[in-house]
């Protein structure tokens, strides 16, 4: 039976039971989730950034999900109505973090992102960051974890 987590994730559903339902969810059922229900998600369970109607919600450092090589995704933002993914990369000697749109990191097959930067002799280089069909499900997973976690932060406690 597939599960539809664009609804139950916001049902009055307890808590642990949410966990238990998106901790068991399959490859398929995670990308199912639209865009509108992370949305909603960053809308409820985001902070305010800037003094504006912009909202993020950072992904706690024990549920961060990337592509166990050189990436992870620290947060989800929504700036003016858009949704991003900030990204926090290393290479080579150093590090740095970077944002990528929503719908082009879920699209369907493998994401290739990457950046732009100028090392210690001044050449320019490309930096890869890979993301296949198994990390983007975990990324997604690791999003619906904090939501619950930063939402029903004191029913978990028990």
């Amino acid at each position: 039976m597939a599960t539809n987590i664009n609804q139950i994730i916001f049902t009055r559903t307890q808590p642990k039971k949410k966990l238990e339902i998106i901790n068991s969810l399959s490859e398929a059922e995670l990308m199912a989730t639209t865009e509108a229900t992370i949305t909603k998600i960053v809308k409820e369970a985001g902070s305010r950034l800037y003094k504006s109607r912009d909202k993020q919600l950072r992904i706690g450092y024990d549920r961060r999900k990337g592509n166990n090589w050189n990436s992870t995704v620290e947060s989800v933002e929504l700036i003016k109505g858009k949704l991003f993914l900030d990204f926090y990369i290393q290479y080579e000697n150093t590090d740095t973090n970077t944002s990528e749109e929503y719908d082009d990191f879920f699209r369907r097959g493998n994401f290739r992102g990457e950046i732009r930067r100028l090392d210690r002799y001044g050449n320019g280089r490309t930096y890869y960051f890979c993301y296949d069909e198994t990390d983007k499900a975990r990324v997604m997973r690791s999003i619906l974890l904090e939501y619950v976690y930063s939402k029903y932060n004191d029913k978990l406690k028990d």
